[in-house]
């Protein structure tokens, strides 16, 4: 499951992630960025993969998807649990070897919202 906020004062996305996380889940949320900037403009991002119980992208899929270039301007991943701290610190390695800017990960919202800055942020749902 995926779901949108955005603060707008601040214009950061927050993207919440949830369940399992397939290919096919990753291309959605990689065509609604798209979709997103193309209606709001560049903005920061927020990923929070805390509520996904598995991962079900295959490495090779990890890695062609790290060689293209994000949409998102400054991308924080959120990824507590072992599971999604490993894909993500996978990805950003996939990342790195394409010469590709990297996400910073951290293991809370509390520490993304404090990395950008973020006081008393006022996220609200978006529509898809």
């Amino acid at each position: 499951m995926l779901s949108l906020a955005f603060d707008r004062r601040h214009r950061v996305l927050r993207v919440t992630v949830s369940g399992i996380f397939s290919s096919e889940d990753m291309e959605e949320m990689d065509n609604t960025m798209v979709e997103f900037v193309a209606r709001h403009g560049q903005v920061r991002g927020i990923f929070d993969y805390t509520e996904v119980a598995a991962f079900a992208v295959p490495d090779s899929r990890l890695a062609e998807r790290a060689q293209q270039p994000s949409v998102i301007q400054q991308r924080v991943v959120v990824a507590s649990r072992v599971a999604a701290g490993e894909r993500a610190r996978t990805y950003a390695r996939y990342r790195r070897e394409a010469g590709q800017k990297e996400a910073t990960i951290v293991a809370s919202l509390d520490e993304a919202y404090a990395l950008l800055g973020l006081r008393n942020p006022r996220f609200e749902p978006v529509e898809r």
